[in-house]
């Protein structure tokens, strides 16, 4: 009877474990997704600021407002 309950609780311990560390595993993938998903936010509004200030820098000075005005009238 002894064995049959040392089995039964060694049984109950590894479905618990695997059980326990399917849910840990999952958060730590969702802790790593965001922590992801905001390295990449920032890598892009990075980006973004970083042509903004490229097209400021270029559009001044860049010759008379008239000249501007009609190289750009083609690109709308």
């Amino acid at each position: 009877m002894a064995d049959l309950l040392i089995w039964l609780v060694a049984a109950f311990g590894a479905i618990g474990g695997v059980v326990l560390g399917r849910l840990w595993g999952r958060v730590e993938g969702e802790r790593a997704g965001k922590r992801e998903a905001e390295r990449d936010a920032m890598e892009d509004k990075n980006k973004r600021v970083e042509r903004g200030r490229d097209a400021v820098r270029d559009g001044r000075g860049a010759g008379d407002p008239a000249g501007r005005l009609r190289r750009n009238d083609g690109r709308w």
